[in-house]
């Protein structure tokens, strides 16, 4: 199973250009609401036209502005999740099932994936009797039902309260384990992204930013863009000291890397997390700072603090596993947590 897409299509406010490719993995789609996303699941399933370019799933033409190939939708074998799931409300959990099998007759199809999904004893309700949960559940059995070469799911999680989301969350993470072909995820949610995809596509107004394995994306971005939706919270840009010190302009800091610093590079991020403290100024990368604010969640302590320079507040962020710091005014980064950005828009 594969698929390939390199399309462009003219937008309200930019051209969306998406040029990306899978074989048999599980692909997220990141990036600001409006960069795009939805548009290419819709251009897939054949609800949007493209300008030009050219759509493959298992070396098979759904698009093709050259060769004037466009197949209907019910032609294309996709299977699509939309955000509300479009279950029809006047049919049965059973009947939304059945209505997209090909022979009418496969009653043993219908009993088997009701089993499968664990919706037997919902067989005989209507959508409105359903919880949130419960139709996800509909939905992708009608879904396997249709027997798609590929499935996306748009949203599909943005509905349910936290609880019941990651209840459903881990449903579809073993559900997703056996189906044999390629997934597209759209979501806002990086760590849904994180725990369900292996391979990361980041949209930033229509373009095709980054991509390739998520984890490596989440580990060394290479973009601002990037850097902000895999969750960074602090930035500077930067003047070059030498081959391996920068001073952060914003903060007013000089600090070391490990990596050689390339011309290319205009500014830098660090994650809340890695920032640690230190008694005093004589470490590596240490730097004096104090706390203007300061809030928790059930989990972390989360601090605001400003350098001498009192720049942009700095976004430091504690485990609540850990013992809560007792600060003492000095921060400090790991060289190798530095990360060298693009700006946004550098492609």
């Amino acid at each position: 199973m594969s698929f390939e897409i390199n399309i462009e299509k003219k937008l309200n406010t930019f051209t969306l250009k998406a040029n990306f490719s899978s074989g048999q993995d599980h692909t997220a789609l990141l990036g600001a609401s409006g960069s795009g996303k939805s548009m290419i699941l819709k251009c897939i399933a054949g609800i949007e036209t493209p300008d030009n370019g050219f759509i493959k799933v298992n070396d098979r033409i759904l698009f093709d502005s050259e060769k004037k190939i466009n197949l209907k939708p019910q032609k294309r074998q996709v299977g699509y999740l939309f955000q509300d799931y479009a279950l029809f409300p006047n049919f049965t959990v059973r009947k939304n099932i059945a209505c997209v099998l090909r022979n009418k007759k496969q009653k043993a199809k219908v009993r088997n994936l009701l089993e499968r999904f664990d919706i037997v004893e919902l067989a005989d309700f209507y959508p409105r009797e359903l919880s949130g949960g419960q139709k996800q559940r509909v939905a992708l059995a009608r879904l396997l039902a249709f027997e798609p070469d590929i499935l996306m799911l748009d949203e599909a999680f943005s509905a349910l309260d936290t609880f019941l989301k990651e209840k459903v969350e881990l449903e579809m993470k073993e559900f997703l384990a056996d189906y044999p072909g390629d997934v597209i995820i759209v979501s806002h949610d990086r760590n849904e992204a994180y725990r369900l995809c292996k391979k990361l596509v980041i949209l930033d107004h229509g373009h095709t930013l980054e991509k390739g394995d998520l984890k490596q994306i989440f580990a060394e971005p290479q973009f601002l863009a990037t850097s902000k939706i895999t969750g960074t919270k602090n930035f500077s840009t930067i003047r070059k000291v030498d081959d391996y010190h920068l001073e952060a302009l914003d903060w007013g800091i000089e600090l070391q890397t490990t990596e050689k610093i390339g011309p290319e590079i205009r500014m830098i991020g660090i994650r809340a997390h890695d920032f640690y403290q230190v008694s005093d100024n004589s470490s590596c990368n240490s730097f004096g700072a104090k706390i203007v604010g300061d809030s928790q969640t059930p989990f972390e302590y989360q601090y605001l603090c400003q350098t001498k320079k009192k720049g942009p507040t700095l976004w430091w962020k504690v485990d609540k596993s850990a013992a809560k710091p007792d600060f003492t005014g000095s921060l400090s980064i790991a060289p190798e947590h530095i990360q060298f950005l693009r700006k946004k828009g550098e492609f």
